[in-house]
């Protein structure tokens, strides 16, 4: 049952005033959402914080987030800390759905931290992003095994991520992620899916005028791609006695749009929010 009795909301739309710098001109939301105070950033963008005073997300609980940037305006979007989804029951669940709108030449990036889905959680979202013409987008995901630290490893029972990107009405990036862990872990630690890695991270960046090429670059990849067994053991710096935080493996892709998606495994998220932060610096440059 939804500790909060309804679905709980959070709704802002950021806009850009005269003067070319961005401001909240409304919000909106129920428990447990709460919004700090914007921070402006010297691009003139603000940076807001989504707060919960829940301590995670539990059965039962639903959500709903409505994010509107205004023609021009530039947000940026992320969360106070890791996200938890607690134990569940065998027929419980919780779910959220994100919406969310980009006017004209306007900015958002969406950066909340990694989610950590413990044994028996079973979690379903959904995000759907419309951006208009000039829009830019950055859009991050991080996925925990669990509590690594702990021994869970791919505990949980379902975890469900819908995402769905669509310019000027029409449908540029669709992903749809079902993973089933618990006594069914077995595929998502075969080599076809994380293998020996437990966390895992996306980055869309849509609407920037960055190649492939270039983004390749900043992450410092080889121009040639040829997944051997001795490129896999280089990039991942297998046999060079590496902690476990130094195990990561990137590597950067084109859409048929144009736009560019970064895809990260690696053995902590914190590595992975680290190639994010820095990539992000340099594609906003």
């Amino acid at each position: 049952m939804n500790q909060f009795g309804k679905v709980s909301r959070f709704e802002l739309t950021a806009a850009r005033s005269k003067n070319g710098t961005t401001f909240i001109k409304d919000s909106f939301f129920t428990s447990p959402f709460k919004i700090m105070k914007p921070f402006q950033k010297e691009d003139g963008g603000i940076t807001v914080f989504q707060q919960s005073a829940s301590p995670g997300i539990l059965a039962g609980d639903a959500q709903k987030h409505n994010i509107i940037v205004e023609k021009g305006a530039n947000l940026e979007i992320v969360s106070q800390s890791f996200e938890k989804i607690f134990k569940m029951e065998e027929s419980e669940k919780a779910e959220r759905k994100i919406s969310a709108s980009v006017g004209e030449g306007g900015t958002l990036i969406y950066a909340p931290n990694p989610c950590i889905p413990f044994a028996k959680s079973n979690f379903v979202s959904s995000t759907k992003i419309s951006l208009s013409a000039g829009a830019k987008l950055i859009y991050e995901d991080c996925i925990c095994a669990g509590r690594v630290a702990c021994g869970e490893v791919f505990d949980f029972t379902t975890y469900k991520n819908l995402i769905e990107i669509r310019r000027e009405e029409k449908l540029i990036f669709r992903e749809n992620n079902f993973f089933e862990g618990g006594e069914k872990k077995n595929l998502l630690q075969s080599k076809v899916s994380f293998g020996e890695f437990t966390h895992s991270g996306t980055m869309l960046i849509f609407g920037f005028e960055k190649t492939v090429r270039e983004v390749r670059e900043i992450l410092g990849l080889e121009e040639k791609l040829l997944y051997t067994e001795e490129y896999r053991r280089k990039a991942c710096g297998v046999g060079k006695n590496p902690s476990a935080n130094e195990k990561i493996l990137i590597e950067a892709s084109e859409t048929d749009s144009g736009d560019i998606v970064v895809r990260v495994l690696g053995g902590a998220a914190q590595e992975i929010q680290n190639v994010f932060s820095s990539l992000k610096e340099k594609i906003e440059e």
